[in-house]
This record gives structure tokens, C-alpha cells and sequence, in this order.
């Protein structure tokens, strides 16, 4: 196999072999390979390649790099700049070069790849090239896939993904067609983590007996429906604004930490809360809020399970709804609660009551392990924060230690599932 740079002819730069001679001891050229190439899976693929000129013991050193990004924007001075047709068809002849002139023999550990989509009407090509490029990757052994998708959405050929390796995948604005879960389950045994970010999904079920951990941000179905997550073995739920389906968890036993937004571009009902629920009652932790469409809770004593194991809490706002109706059931369904989190409103007030419930009969609670009670709210909101302290006051938990937390002094944090994706 040639060895040349896979930037063309105008991209070939020869090292010098006196290089090292005239500027004095080369230590860096010094470390093992290893070293070498961790430091190199730091760098997009273009600056990879570039290294070849550094000196002779760099020449080859990028055939056989185990991670690859490959970037879209690496042509242009910016990413996020115009992504021409002469640029789109330089980094598809980029990308070929890079995976034909590698060394078949090195494993791909990581394969990075932020693509764009700019004409719908040649999607089908481009997605062609990218299905190509993952499964150069996967028949190579990697073990991490990250795409990246900008503009219009990439359908990703399920049938690519037969792996013994492959165990996390990262995938944004990627149309997931009908069988690719059960293309997962068959085909890649060892898959444990998967980040979905504005993905279309084609299939009604998700199930998998292998994921440890499953994210999904703003994912939607084609039409509305409900989608049905089976994963016996999950242990961390992330579900942030799900599109157009009601999410149905129907077995998550082991599932520890779950994290669910439920915004308005899905409708529910009581009964949804209600099963919603009850598939999370065996876990540790526990981050739920509300903003979807109105929901009226009546004559439902049984809203919520026992969460016999939940130790800690984070409510959003809706909570506080109808006279702290869901707060005091989930108080008195949590007998190990130790910490208790409510997140108020951060950018506008309150506009309605999400939740309409029968008045409580019942307000009573106790929570013997409640330590702390931490309110993060606007500073206009803490005679609201003060309320909620007396409501535990007037059930007898003086000892309970209340930490009232202002917006403005928490510093801004991207959440992890997206700093991943850029990372």
C-alpha cells in the first residue's frame, strides 16, 4: 500500500532526513509509538497527516493513528462556514484517501466523523459515502463511533453495524430506519453506552440486553406513537424533550439513575405519569421535570409507587403545582430520600399550572433520612422558597438543613451529554 500523504500531490511533503540534525536532539521523535499516537489522536486527521513532514521516524506514524476525526470544517477557516460543493467533494476524496492509505493491519480504536448534509437532494449519495466510511471503521475494530451530522439529517445504513468491538456509539440529526435497534441487539454483543441527539427513529421499540446507558436529547418518531424501552441491564436513563412519541419503560430493572424532561412537543395524561413512574420506582437517583400540556390528576392516590431505594431527588417547578400536590406524594413514597433538590423557574416566571390535582386530604409526610433540602430559584422567587421551608417546618423536620441557591450564582455548565458530543 502506498504511504504518501492522502492530501494529493500538492499536499506531498518529503521530510528531510538531516531535519533532526540542524535542529538539535528530537526527543519528542524519541517517545514509543504509543505515546506518539496517543498525542496524535488529539489532532483532526488533516493535522495528523501533516505530521508526516516533522522528521522520518514521523513519516508513516499516521497509518496507523487508532483514533480518527475527521471534520468537515477542517476545509474552510471555519466550521460552521458555508460547506461549498468543491469543499464537500474535497473532504469525501479526503476522507477516502486517509482510509485507503492507512495501514491495513492498525486497529481503529475511535472513529470521529462531523459531516454535513448540505443538499437534501443528494442526501442519498452523501449518506452512501458516510455508511462506507463507518463500516471502513467498524470492519477495523473500533470501539467508539461518533457522528456528527450538521444541516440535513444522514440515514444511516443499519446493516453496516455487525461489530465484536463496537461498544459506545454517539449520534446527531442521524434518521435511524426501522430494524436498527434489532440490527444492534444481533449484531454488536458488547454495546454498552448510546447517545442519541436529534435522531429520527423509525423503530417502535428500543430494547437491547447489553446497554449500560442510553441518552437521548430531542429525538423523534415519524409520527406520534409510544415508544417501548426494554433494556434489563440499563443503569443510567437520560431522556431530555422527546418528540412526538410517550415514552413507555417496560423493563429497566436495574436501572440506578434517571434523568426525564418532559417539554411540550409530546402529550400526555395522568395514566402516562402513573406508568412512567412505576418503571422508575427502583431507582437511586432521580432528576424529573414537567412542561408539557396540562395534566389533571383526580382521585389517583396511587400516582406514585413507593421508591424504595431513591436516596436522591430534583423536582422542577410543576412540582410545587395544585398546593405542592406531586411534591408531598413523592415525600410520602420516598421513605430513604436523604437529599431533595427543586429547581424553580430560571428564565421566565411561571405561566400556568401544569398539574391540576384533587386537594389532599392527607398533607402529612415523613422523611426520617432527609438531610438537606437544596431550592435553586430567581431571587424574586424566595418568599415562594420560604413556603416550601415552612411545609416541612409544619410536618416536625426542623432538623432538615435547607440551602436556598440563586441562578445567578451557579456558574453556566454545558450539560455532559453535550459537551460529549463536542468533545
Amino acid at each position: 500500500m502506498n504511504g504518501g500523504c492522502p492530501c494529493g500531490k500538492r499536499g506531498r511533503i518529503r521530510a528531510s532526513p538531516h531535519a533532526t540534525a540542524t535542529a538539535g536532539p528530537d526527543f519528542l521523535s524519541a517517545l514509543p509509538e504509543g505515546i506518539l499516537h496517543h498525542i496524535m489522536s488529539f489532532l483532526n486527521a488533516r493535522q495528523v497527516i501533516q505530521t508526516c513532514v516533522l522528521s522520518w521516524r514521523w513519516r508513516d506514524l499516521w497509518r496507523s493513528v487508532p483514533r480518527i476525526n475527521a471534520n468537515y470544517g477542517e476545509l474552510s477557516m471555519s466550521p460552521i462556514a458555508a460547506f461549498t460543493p468543491d469543499n464537500e467533494a474535497a473532504f469525501k476524496r479526503f476522507v477516502n484517501r486517509l482510509l485507503e492509505r492507512r495501514d491495513p493491519a492498525a486497529v481503529i480504536h475511535t472513529f470521529n466523523l462531523r459531516y454535513t448534509i448540505s443538499n437534501p437532494n443528494n442526501r442519498d449519495n452523501d449518506s452512501a459515502d458516510a455508511n462506507r466510511w463507518i463500516s471502513h471503521a467498524l470492519q477495523n475494530q473500533a470501539s467508539f463511533l461518533k457522528i456528527i451530522v450538521d444541516a440535513h439529517e444522514l440515514h444511516l445504513d443499519h446493516t453496516v453495524f455487525t461489530s465484536c468491538y463496537l461498544g459506545r456509539i454517539t449520534l446527531k440529526n442521524v434518521f435511524l430506519d426501522q430494524g436498527f435497534f434489532e440490527q444492534l441487539e444481533i449484531g454488536c454483543p458488547l454495546l454498552q453506552d448510546l447517545l442519541l441527539y436529534d435522531c429520527i427513529i423509525g423503530d417502535d421499540e428500543i430494547s437491547s440486553e447489553t446497554l449500560n446507558v442510553l441518552t437521548m436529547y430531542g429525538c423523534q418518531f415519524p409520527t406520534l406513537q409510544e415508544s417501548c424501552i426494554s433494556a434489563p441491564n440499563l443503569t443510567s436513563l437520560i431522556m431530555h424533550q422527546p418528540e412526538n412519541f410517550v415514552p413507555v419503560l417496560d423493563d429497566v430493572a436495574s436501572l440506578v439513575t434517571a434523568t426525564v424532561d418532559l417539554f411540550p412537543l409530546i402529550e400526555f395524561c395522568a395514566y402516562d405519569m402513573r406508568q412512567l413512574l412505576w418503571s422508575l420506582s427502583g431507582v437511586r437517583n432521580l432528576d424529573l421535570d414537567y412542561y408539557a400540556c396540562k395534566m389533571t390528576i383526580k382521585n389517583n392516590p396511587q400516582l406514585c409507587p413507593k421508591f424504595i431505594n431513591l436516596v436522591d431527588l430534583t423536582l422542577g417547578q410543576w412540582c410545587l403545582d395544585s398546593d405542592f400536590y406531586v411534591l408531598i406524594i413523592f415525600l410520602r413514597s420516598s421513605p430513604k430520600l436523604e437529599k431533595l433538590t427543586l429547581k424553580l423557574e430560571k428564565y421566565y416566571p411561571h405561566p400556568y399550572e401544569h398539574i391540576i390535582g384533587d386537594e389532599l386530604t392527607e398533607r402529612s409526610f415523613t422523611c426520617e433520612h432527609l438531610k438537606i433540602v437544596e431550592i435553586i430559584c430567581m431571587e424574586d422567587d424566595e418568599p415562594l422558597a420560604k413556603i416550601v421551608e415552612g411545609l416541612f417546618v409544619d410536618n416536625g423536620m426542623n432538623s432538615v438543613r435547607f440551602d436556598i441557591k440563586y441562578w445567578s450564582q451557579i456558574p453556566f455548565q454545558l450539560p455532559a451529554f453535550y459537551r460529549e458530543l463536542y468533545n
